[in-house]
């Protein structure tokens, strides 16, 4: 977790975001980043710092700048199959909702929620085991 310009956060609320991180990895799979301040370049701030993740191609970055109002969501190639624009665009609604509550943390977790939820790569079967 990337705090660019220093977001005011307590640090239950820093554990809070690294536990909604890792349970994002276990349920799909996917790394995911974030990064909580300024994006003074808008989405070229985001694809730079989703750039710096390790394994960028299998990684989603969600990048917030909350004094901007700005939400940005950069997907590697290997997940873009996975996780398209509509459901990046529903994570950021669904963000976006928290936000207009005053809770910042809430609507974050939630949108990485949604996002793994969707990552989630799906179950090969052999046609040979039961189902």
């Amino acid at each position: 977790m990337d705090a660019g310009e220093r977001v005011a956060l307590s640090s239950g609320q820093e554990a809070s975001l690294q536990r909604s991180l890792s349970t994002a990895r276990e349920i799909s799979g996917v790394c995911f980043g974030l990064r909580i301040g300024s994006l003074p370049g808008g989405r070229e701030s985001a694809l730079a710092a989703h750039a710096q993740l390790p394994d960028a191609a299998r990684a989603v970055l969600v990048a917030v700048d909350p004094a901007a109002r700005v939400i940005e969501i950069v997907t590697g190639t290997g997940v873009v199959d996975h996780l398209d624009d509509r459901s990046c665009e529903l994570a950021i609604l669904s963000m976006r909702s928290g936000f207009l509550a005053g809770d910042l943390v809430r609507g974050i977790k939630d949108g990485i929620d949604l996002l793994a939820q969707h990552a989630r790569m799906p179950k090969v079967m052999n046609l040979d085991e039961p189902a």
